[in-house]
């Protein structure tokens, strides 16, 4: 879970969650109130989940699974990417650039 850089204070799975969902840069602690970034090295992680639910599109193909199978296991792998997220979440004090 992510740990606060001002205040050390580590952030809950929900409050991880909500913050990571707004899509913004800044995310701010509930503990001290201070405005915290998303590290460079947690942005490229998380660019890689969001790959994650696609990679069932050419296996769907590959074994002719019918459409409603193919939403089902979107749904859950979207559900399964949402949840495991912020867990690997990393915070700094400083916005950094991801080039």
């Amino acid at each position: 879970m992510p740990v606060c850089q001002n205040c050390t204070r580590k952030w809950s799975w929900f409050d991880s969650l909500k913050n990571l969902l707004t899509f913004r840069n800044s995310m701010k602690c509930n503990h001290c109130g201070e405005i915290q970034y998303q590290s460079r090295s947690s942005r490229t992680r998380m660019s890689l989940f969001f790959c994650l639910p696609i990679l069932i599109l050419p296996f769907s193909v590959m074994f002719h699974l019918s459409l409603t199978s193919v939403l089902w296991l979107e749904i859950a792998f979207v559900l399964i990417t949402l949840s495991i997220m912020p867990l690997f979440l990393k915070l700094t004090n400083k916005d950094e650039p991801l080039w």
